[in-house]
């Protein structure tokens, strides 16, 4: 089954992590008659299978959340006061470290009133992974962000990336796996983890790339790539690309390594995006 002929409604939302993917479901839970799951699917449920399989045990999961809103104004959705939130990690405490901000695993629903609704399904780590299968079954898009704003928001993050590891993705791809493993350094893991996500959306989905900087811009309407509705937004958005960069004393180094490097980042971000960050702080 191809992207072109699956379920319209039926929509998967992948990312960097902490580019602004939380954010997105929060604001497409806005829309009538849109449902957007955060991470609803342990991914070891998906790893170990063959692409059909993959693409119908997902498929599977949509019929089954559906169901569930249809019947009880619920679904399955890491949460926060039974809503996805507009950021899943709360700011630095005392120590520094940014602590998750998720209480539970379901959300209410309560903006369905047609018969069909559009639904999706956010997982930054496995979808990235997994994406060369996913868009042979789902239309895909991914949520990206300044390079250097990332990187700088994974270092402070109490999640697996914060030592350059990504386990989800590391569980489907093994390729992946051996590379992080072999390599020392946290922030060389880092880049490798980095230029592996804007390499697959790139070459998987290259016209459904937005970026966090341009859903901040337009108040959220930019979201009209994934959802035509989402042109009504207008919300108070703000950005955080700069925060970190006033807050961490390796910022500067951080974003040298990263200029000198020959990424694919670069095709989506040009480096005066980067150098920009500084004069904004």
């Amino acid at each position: 089954m191809r992207a072109t002929e699956a379920d319209p409604d039926n929509i998967l939302l992948t990312g960097l992590a902490r580019s602004g993917t939380t954010l997105t479901c929060h604001l497409l839970n806005k829309l009538p008659n849109c449902v957007a799951l955060h991470e609803p699917i342990d991914p070891r449920a998906l790893v170990g299978l063959a692409p059909a399989d993959l693409i119908a045990k997902i498929g599977h999961f949509f019929d089954e959340q559906r169901a569930i809103v249809r019947r009880d104004c619920k679904a399955t959705s890491k949460s926060t006061v039974g809503r996805v939130p507009t950021n899943s990690i709360g700011d630095p405490d005392k120590s520094g470290v940014r602590k998750s901000l998720s209480d539970g695993k379901e959300i209410r629903v309560d903006n369905v009133t047609a018969p069909t609704f559009r639904m999706f399904i956010k997982h930054p780590a496995i979808f990235t992974a997994a994406l060369p299968v996913l868009v042979e079954g789902y239309q895909c898009h991914a949520i990206v962000r300044n390079p250097l704003a990332v990187l700088l928001s994974w270092r402070s993050s109490s999640v697996p990336v914060a030592e350059g590891r990504v386990p989800a993705a590391e569980m489907y791809d093994t390729s992946l796996a051996a590379a992080l493993s072999a390599e020392d350094d946290t922030l060389e893991r880092q880049f490798i983890w980095l230029d592996y996500c804007f390499a697959r959306y790139l070459d998987c989905i290259p016209r459904s790339v937005l970026r966090y900087e341009d859903i901040i811009r337009t108040r959220g309407s930019a979201l009209s790539m994934l959802d035509p509705v989402g042109r009504q937004l207008d919300e108070p958005l703000t950005s955080r690309n700069t925060l970190f960069i006033r807050h961490d004393p390796k910022a500067k180094d951080i974003a040298r390594r990263l200029l000198d490097r020959d990424s694919p980042c670069w095709k989506v971000y040009d480096r005066k995006s980067v150098e920009a960050l500084f004069e904004q702080a």
